[in-house]
């Protein structure tokens, strides 16, 4: 089954589909993107709100989920306005009439379409889309649990996976086998399979390590695993893979259409999308013949009567007899995979952005002693920070505006510091010939560094690894929050946002603070003169040498 999985995700990936239809919510308006921005059409192709978003997604319950110019999540109406601004670090779509949102630094947060809190979920730390009234949840124990739209836990975390409830079923796993629960939390299918889908139209395919079937809402085969990969039934047939090649059967098991296409996915609309000699796509009938022929290079499933192709580079729609209702013009669409994000575990999540930075902030600030950090101060020089007990050992100058260490000094169990820099306004070294002596004789054998230690530091940045292993990975916007909250309280001054970083620049003698952040990596620079600080507020001076940081690992 693995193939499959791997099929669709790839196509998920390059076609930037989310888990959602917006043809099933009955708005008919599709996401599409030309050049940078996504906007919306309808099925004639005519803009209905024009591009105008980095992201995008479709209607359910009236609203669609968007990415602002500004990176954060929010939600529109089907005229194009705001009806929650976009606040947010991460949002699901509206399943079921609610939403899980994120702010930087915070829980896993339920709303409703006006944008009113429902609920948060301080112990959890992924929280997925309502499914037929239940969430499905992870805490920070990466075990699976349930809530309702009240927020009460219903199902207690217990498992090492889930998927959402389909058709009144959980697939569930303990201890790398799987079975079902109904939404007391019971388990009614034995825990007994090496892998599972979802339930569809009544039956579930699964794999006892070897080969495909499908079972009942009972746990009972009703058909014996024989296939090297199965997707769940739709409109009555279920696609197979038989060696390397791609057919549909009934619910007996029997083929339906044979084993026949490179690559295929399930029936939708009376149709289904396929591939033969692994290159062009067309869409078959229940009877295996074409409605239209292989042609495109890309497709998806129809939708009411159009369906999305790729032809060259740009994407277009056709309908059942193959004719172009939407001439190819977009460079990217989004499509409906709401189906397999049920059957495969994958539906719409939020991660919480919580990490309690207490413990990290009360160890690093002790740096801080007002007019100095970590013993430097604007009156010092590189001669004093090689002197320094600390750094002076294993300064490094190649480069000759600062000095790096790779100190790798652990500051709690889930934060180190991975690299300090000294950064300087003038170069620390100059170039000047070196030479061999030979009796009476001298030759220039090459250059060497000839250092100005009294060269002042105007900066000092450090970079701090969220360790993989631990909770803080994936909570460097926390972090970064923490320490600015810190920095303002000591500083009695808000920091500001520039450039996407957070900075607080005063006038010399007093420290200077920028922060550098993304979900996987914070820098913090501390300057001790306002102009020497306000250069490093740019990308391009502000990324982490991970060239460097992957040879740390």
């Amino acid at each position: 089954m693995k193939s499959k999985v791997n099929v669709i995700l790839c196509v998920l990936v390059v076609m930037a589909g989310l888990l959602s239809s917006c043809m099933e919510q009955g708005t008919g308006l599709i996401p599409v993107r030309n050049a940078d921005k996504w906007g919306y059409i309808n099925p004639k192709g005519e803009y209905v709100i024009n591009p105008q978003f980095d992201g995008a997604d479709f209607f359910y319950s009236g609203l669609a989920r968007v990415v602002s110019t500004e990176g954060k999540i929010g939600y529109i109406t089907t005229e194009g306005k705001y009806e929650i601004a976009a606040t947010y670090k991460d949002g699901t779509a509206f399943y079921d009439g609610l939403a899980f949102v994120v702010s930087e630094g915070g829980h896993p947060t339920c709303i409703d379409t006006k944008g009113n809190i429902q609920f948060i979920l301080k112990e959890v730390e992924k929280a997925y889309a309502f499914n037929e009234g239940l969430a499905m949840f992870a805490n920070q124990d990466d075990k699976y649990g349930f809530v309702d739209k009240t927020g009460k836990i219903v199902i207690n975390p217990q498992f090492d996976e889930a998927y959402s409830f389909c058709e009144g079923f959980a697939a569930v796993m303990q201890d790398e086998k799987w079975g079902f629960i109904d939404k007391a939390g019971k388990i009614v299918i034995n825990l007994q399979f090496d892998e599972v889908r979802s339930f569809s139209e009544g039956k579930a395919a699964f794999s006892d390590g070897k080969k495909w079937g499908f079972i009942d809402t009972k746990g009972t085969y009703v058909i014996n695993p024989q296939f090297d990969d199965a997707i769940p039934f739709t409109e009555g047939l279920a696609l197979v893979k038989q060696g390397k090649m791609y057919g549909y059967i009934n619910p007996k098991g029997q083929f339906a259409i044979n084993p026949q296409f490179d690559d295929a996915f399930y029936f939708e609309n009376g149709l289904a999308s396929v591939q033969q000699q692994g290159k062009v796509w067309g869409f078959i009938n229940k009877k295996g013949q074409y409605e239209v022929n292989p042609q495109f290079e890309r497709v998806w499933m129809f939708s009411g009567n159009v369906a999305p192709v790729q032809s060259g580079d740009k994407w277009g729609f056709v309908d059942k007899q193959g004719k172009y209702v939407i001439n190819p013009q977009f460079d990217r669409i989004q499509i409906n995979m709401h189906k397999v994000g049920l059957w495969f575990g994958r539906m719409d999540y939020v991660r919480s952005d919580y990490y309690d930075a207490t413990e990290f902030i009360g160890s690093f600030f002790k740096k801080d002693k007002g007019t100095s950090f970590d013993g430097v101060d604007a009156s010092s020089t590189l001669q004093d920070l090689a002197n320094h007990e600390e750094y002076g050992g294993n300064l490094n100058a190649n480069d000759k505006y600062y000095a790096a260490n790779y100190i790798k000094k652990e500051i709690t169990k889930d934060i180190s510091l991975y690299k300090i820099l000294f950064h300087f306004n003038t170069p620390i070294y100059s170039m000047v010939p070196s030479y061999s002596y030979y009796g009476y004789y001298s030759y220039q054998t090459g250059t060497k560094k000839e250092y100005n230690f009294m060269t002042q530091p105007v900066a000092i940045e450090y970079q701090f690894d969220l360790k993989i292993s631990g909770k803080a990975y994936n909570k460097g916007c926390a972090i970064a929050s923490a320490i600015k909250t810190e920095i303002e309280q000591r500083q009695q001054q808000k920091m500001e946002t520039e450039n996407g970083n957070y900075v607080l620049y005063q006038e010399d003698g007093k420290l200077s603070y920028l922060i550098d952040y993304s979900d996987y990596h914070v820098s913090l620079y501390v300057g001790f003169t306002k102009n020497g600080l306000q250069k490093f507020n740019n990308e391009e001076d502000t990324d982490i040498d991970y060239e460097d940081y992957y040879d740390y690992y």
